[in-house]
């Protein structure tokens, strides 16, 4: 299903998403968005989880909402 609407930016910039798209893509107070401008569009996506040091998206944990890689993990050790 395609979710779509229109949106009036504040004046801040600010713009609303919709809570049936937040609730669709499963985007919650304090998630990251990857916003990017390319030919005239804005994307606007969840930001993927990776690792704060190296941006590694592979064997993740969580620690106060940020994530580290294995890797990094035994470096900090």
């Amino acid at each position: 299903m395609i979710y779509t609407n229109f949106r009036e930016i504040d004046k801040a910039g600010r713009i609303v998403i919709s809570k049936d798209i937040r609730k669709h893509l499963n985007i919650n107070p304090g998630d990251v968005l990857h916003i990017e401008a390319n030919d005239g569009a804005i994307t606007i996506k969840k930001a993927e989880s990776k690792c704060v040091f190296c941006n590694s998206v592979d064997d993740l944990s969580e620690f106060e909402g940020k994530y580290i890689c294995t890797s990094c993990r035994e470096k900090l050790k």
